[in-house]
């Protein structure tokens, strides 16, 4: 139900009183002169006029001559068109107002089935059901299509709608998993925007592997929109030359905003790359002007990671917290849908249906089993109460259903059981907290068997396929299959090692990108070692891949330079030894003709004292000559020798022939006499006896 304000001048109170009327009961109507919900005597009335339109959700304006000419006709004008409220300009007399030229005016004569259809189409996000169409999205978000059945959610659509149109900067919608982030935001904020003329929504986009990629192709199809036949090359490429600012200059002009939705914004922490996050937000920094805005679905955990990141900086970064659904309100979530799309549901159903689900986090388990309970059922028809007893209950229907498809997936492809958990386990990663969290895979990665698997997955509802020609992605439809679904948790639980070590691996990463990617950050040999086996490259973001190959290569590279450094060292050693050897030698040889000099030097100070000797004691004298010639033999130690043995007598036998043998170079005393006949040996011998 809407909230609406007229606006008239004075003159024309009377026809703004009979549109007041026209719209009462269906919507909250203010009309500042009403005698029981208008101002009142002694009230306020600025702060009340300022009060109802900041609150407004559109603005009836009754344009004439009196109008146009009123300060405070245009003064509310002004205000409603500057917060982005809905204007629904009621012509008198032909007059177009100036402020607001460029919306059609409606003659007052056909302007009541035109605001009531205006207004409708606010209130139920200007769609309805199509013929066929099901009522219950199942794991799947409410989309802009289904806003005809998204109900429960009118206050927060609101409020949320107007935090966007009166801005500025980037709004963040946050919530705990499973609140229903993203179907507030496609079936509520963009269903109610998407017909308002003042507003360009672009397609929501989810980060993934690849946000600028995303980013473009959501841009593409909002240029196709407004009639710019561009590709997708030509899209990233203008993104690159023009900025994100530029591309909205020319898909928007100065009368008209440009909304952009980042679904699962969280991806750009799990999923994105630290350069990929960095150009996507600076693109968004740039862009935030006063015709563009930007919504983000965001898991609440990861608000202070948004807010922390510095290529955002300056920018305004508002909130809008999202609760679970109220237990009350779950009665008109079921009944609802079901009354637009011509279905009956007794009370005693949709009470258990309340009983069972309990709190707004399980609003994923209650669309599933509501989708379920209506399938095949037609226009007119009931849901049935013995069917939700076979589905058991809202936390089996879930379960029950996974194991059918599983079971048919085995039969279909030939795959065990434990392979295919595996495949899906594969589709899970854990966050920052160590809970699993959907991500998203391309088929190019999976084998054919793995593909035709998953296909049978698809088409039972439980994964999602998206993607076009440029590639093709697949993940699970909603995280409560991770956690509703026992043989997939006891799946993901035996992978939980790996993914705790890819956890770990991703958060070294950060460190190091945050630490400037200095070297002593990397992982050593012997933790690569330790978790290199433990993770598969698919559970890690491109950064930590990137770190993970740059510690290997860090690695490789010390390898590398300690056998360099083992060589290096082990050929200086060589050198060194020789140079010692040879050093060694020298100086032992050195060493040794010293030693030598010094012998032949004291050689001849005993020759010369043997001389001297000679002839008052030739004993000594020989025994002189006999030292020093085993000091230093030479030829004059020899001769030394034979002077004296020629001149001495009465020199002992033994010292005498001693001294022959040396002097004579071996030969024996009786050999001497051959040469020295005038020697008497035999005198010599029996005087030395």
């Amino acid at each position: 139900m809407a909230r609406v304000f007229i606006s008239h001048a004075t003159q024309n109170v009377a026809i703004a009183t009979h549109i007041r009327n026209w719209l009462e009961g269906d919507h909250e109507i203010f009309l500042e002169v009403h005698p029981e919900d208008g101002i009142q005597v002694g009230e306020a009335w600025r702060e009340r006029l300022h009060h109802e339109l900041r609150v407004a959700d559109a603005v009836v304006c009754v344009i004439s001559q009196a109008s146009v000419t009123s300060s405070w006709c245009n003064a509310e004008i002004a205000i409603a068109d500057a917060l982005g409220t809905l204007l629904l300009p009621v012509q008198l007399d032909g007059v177009i107002h100036p402020l607001i030229g460029h919306l059609n005016h409606i003659p007052h004569t056909t302007a009541r089935h035109h605001l009531e259809k205006a207004l409708r189409r606010f209130d139920a996000g200007g769609r309805k059901l199509a013929k066929d169409q099901e009522p219950f999205p199942g794991l799947d978000a409410f989309s802009t299509a289904l806003s005809a059945v998204f109900f429960g959610r009118d206050a927060e659509t609101r409020a949320l709608a107007r935090k966007v149109r009166r801005g500025p900067g980037l709004l963040a919608v946050v919530g705990p998993s499973g609140c229903g982030k993203s179907s507030l935001v496609r079936a509520g904020l963009l269903a109610q925007l998407a017909d308002d003329p003042r507003w360009l929504v672009m397609p929501p986009w989810l980060p993934g592997n690849d946000p600028l990629d995303a980013l473009a192709r959501a841009v593409r199809k909002t240029a196709g929109r407004v009639g710019l036949g561009w590709t997708l090359r030509e899209t990233r490429d203008r993104l690159a030359l023009d900025g994100l600012r530029g591309v909205a200059q020319e898909l928007v002009d100065e009368d008209r905003r440009l909304l952009i939705t980042i679904d699962q914004a969280e991806e750009l922490f799990t999923r994105a790359g630290e350069k990929d996050r960095q150009l996507v937000a600076s693109l968004l920094k740039d862009a935030l002007a006063d015709n563009v805005r930007v919504v983000a679905t965001l898991r609440s955990e990861f608000l202070d990671d948004l807010r922390t990141l510095p290529e955002l900086s300056g920018v305004h970064l508002g909130s809008y917290v999202l609760a679970p659904l109220a237990r009350e309100v779950l009665n008109i979530v079921i009944t609802g849908p079901a009354r637009v799309a011509g279905l009956k549901v007794h009370p005693e159903l949709v009470a258990l249906l309340v009983e069972d689900t309990a709190s707004g986090e399980a609003l994923p388990l209650l669309a599933f089993t509501l989708q379920h309970l209506a399938m095949g059922v037609p226009r007119g028809g009931t849901l049935s109460g013995e069917l939700y007893e076979h589905l058991g209950g809202v936390h089996g229907a879930l379960a029950r259903h996974a194991d059918d498809v599983l079971d048919g997936a085995v039969a279909e492809t030939g795959m065990s059981k434990e392979e295919l958990l595996a495949r899906l386990a594969a589709l899970a990663t854990l966050d920052h907290t160590g809970r699993p969290t959907r991500k998203r895979v391309t088929m190019s990665q999976l084998d054919s068997r793995a593909r035709a698997a998953l296909e049978v997955f698809v088409r039972h509802r439980l994964l999602t396929a998206s993607g076009d020609k440029q590639g093709r992605w697949i993940g699970v439809a909603h995280e409560a299959l991770f956690t509703e679904w026992q043989p997939l948790r006891s799946a993901i639980e035996e992978r939980q090692i790996g993914l705790r070590a890819a956890q770990s691996v991703e958060m070294d990463a950060s460190q190091w990108i945050e630490g400037d990617r200095v070297d002593h950050l990397l992982l050593n040999e012997d933790a690569l070692a330790a978790i290199a086996p433990l993770v598969a490259n698919d559970d890690l973001s491109p950064d930590a891949r990137r770190f993970l190959a740059v510690s290997r290569d860090r690695i490789h590279a010390l390898r590398g330079q300690r056998r360099r450094d083992r060589r290096r060292t082990v050929s200086w050693l060589a050198v060194f030894l020789v140079a010692a050897i040879g050093a060694a030698g020298l100086a032992a040889f050195q060493w040794h003709n010293a030693s030598a000099e010094r012998d032949r030097a004291t050689a001849r100070a005993l020759v010369v004292q043997a001389q001297v000797a000679r002839t008052s004691s030739p004993r000594l004298a020989l025994r002189l000559g006999l030292t020093a010639h085993a000091l230093a033999p030479s030829q004059d130690t020899k001769a030394e020798l034979t002077t004296t043995l020629l001149g001495s007598s009465g020199v002992p036998g033994n010292l005498f022939a001693q001294a022959c043998e040396v002097a004579a170079g071996g030969l024996s005393p009786l050999e001497w006499q051959r040469y020295l006949p005038e020697l008497d040996y035999r005198d010599t011998c029996a005087q030395s006896v």
